[in-house]
């Protein structure tokens, strides 16, 4: 069983430049529904037309203002949470599912050069360089420590899954731990040299690029579309309504570390105990 922890709230904007501490329950096309902090009823309703913009706790924004004034019915902008690699961004996949030439790779696109192979989920440098995913999955525990004698490890980057490892691989040898006593970490370890546990904020950039770049427009065609490409290639397709491990822990909490979804549920990324079994994929750099 997962246990959530509270979530922090969202900031709600309206056009007027009202601020209110809120906490988003749904968004369609139209509408947004929330409650105030620290409430659980009564449920308010405000369209659109009225939100200038709602920023997240983990600092990324939906903004609806321009979008509002132009009289369409979604956001003109998607603001994502600080991208693992500077200018990360998603790239337009040709018809084919091709990248735009050998050099270059495309979001949902399979990269296998010198035995490195998974699914392209961050990219920066005009689609030269970026990340990749595991083709598979595994449903492990953050960590088999008791909950009671659980310490903080300093694990706690949350754009930096690589530095993260780092500080695991230090506090095991300090504390003559085990990678075994690390579940997630040591699955995607043992893929080899440069595989990791994503940090929070690339877990969840990843979860965004998977819905086609937007976690309140998502595009079920680029969900599908990168389903059909994990299949092909022998791999286990993403299931939106699953939790997956980041390799981020909760500072103040040595029980509790970071996950995420790919879905477009709010909250999008939580804590949990690290006792937990989660899923978990390995992401590698390229």
């Amino acid at each position: 069983m997962v246990c959530l922890s509270t979530f922090a709230q969202d900031l709600l904007v309206k056009r007027n430049g009202e601020k209110m501490k809120v906490k988003v329950l749904s968004i369609t096309k139209t509408k947004v529904k929330f409650v105030r902090q620290g409430t659980e009823m009564p449920v308010y309703t405000l369209p659109i037309s009225d939100i200038d913009y709602i920023e997240y706790p983990m600092g990324d924004r939906d903004t609806f203002g321009r979008a509002a004034a132009k009289q369409t019915s979604t956001p003109d902008k998607w603001h994502g949470a600080t991208p693992v690699l500077q200018g990360a961004t998603a790239v337009a996949t040709e018809s084919n599912g091709n990248s735009v030439n050998d050099d270059t790779y495309t979001i949902g696109e399979i990269y296998d050069k010198n035995g490195i192979r998974g699914i392209v989920v961050l990219l920066t440098d005009g689609g030269r360089h970026g990340v990749i995913m595991s083709l598979d999955e595994a449903c492990l525990e953050w960590s088999t420590i008791p909950r009671k004698e659980s310490k903080e490890s300093g694990s706690a980057d949350r754009v930096d899954g690589i530095e993260n490892m780092k500080t695991m691989e230090a506090y095991i040898t300090k504390n003559n731990l085990s990678w075994s006593d690390f579940p997630a970490f040591d699955w995607c370890r043992k893929k080899g040299e440069g595989w990791y546990l994503p940090a929070i904020n690339e877990l969840w950039n990843a979860g965004t690029m998977y819905l086609g770049g937007s976690r309140t427009t998502p595009n079920r065609n680029a969900r599908k579309s990168f389903n059909n490409t994990l299949k092909a290639a022998g791999g286990q397709p993403l299931n939106n309504i699953m939790i997956y491990h980041s390799s981020t822990e909760e500072i103040g909490d040595a029980r509790y570390s970071f996950f995420s979804h790919m879905s477009t549920e709010i909250p999008h990324t939580d804590s949990g105990f690290k006792t937990d079994q989660l899923f978990v994929r390995a992401f590698h750099r390229f």
